[in-house]
């Protein structure tokens, strides 16, 4: 029995190291506002602001599917810092020296549905939004197109048909 838990551990131990070797990552990891508002300008990454709801199914459906897909998940990885504001949350936020609620700051962006992705600068200003679910191929070009600039030269339509 010992055998087998050593195994096990031994195993779950190559997994991680393995996958840590080659770069590979299984999630990218939320974190808070303010988190985010001081990583941003250190690693020059953008901020990707994720509106929701608990008992929204379009968000779940984000959560469960598409931030969870390899693709978007390097997207994340290599462009963005990733924040999730629940839209009746009471948690509070700091944005830019303004202490509010989750709940006041999504309504502070202006938002009026969820899911939102909302795509902030390294500074905290907001460069674009997204309304809506989005699926997983679309979603991690959208990442892709503001994470690496593209908008500033072209449309999406045009950095998508490339």
């Amino acid at each position: 029995m010992k055998a087998k838990y050593i195994f096990i551990s031994l195993l779950a131990f190559l997994v991680v190291t393995c996958n840590s070797a080659t770069g590979q990552q299984t999630e990218t990891e939320p974190v808070s506002l303010e988190e985010a508002l001081k990583l941003a300008p250190e690693t020059g990454k953008k901020i990707l602001v994720d509106v929701y709801a608990e008992w929204c199914p379009y968000c779940q459906r984000m959560h469960s599917d598409v931030y969870k897909n390899e693709e978007v998940v390097d997207a994340i990885s290599n462009h963005f810092i990733w924040v999730k504001i629940n839209v009746e949350s009471e948690n509070m936020v700091n944005y830019l020296g303004n202490e509010m609620t989750e709940a006041q700051f999504a309504r502070a962006l202006n938002n009026e549905s969820i899911p939102t992705t909302y795509f902030l600068n390294h500074e905290g200003s907001i460069l674009g939004l997204q309304p809506g679910y989005i699926e997983s191929e679309t979603f991690s070009k959208l990442l892709n197109f503001v994470g690496s600039d593209a908008f500033l030269n072209q449309s999406f339509q045009e950095y998508s048909s490339q």
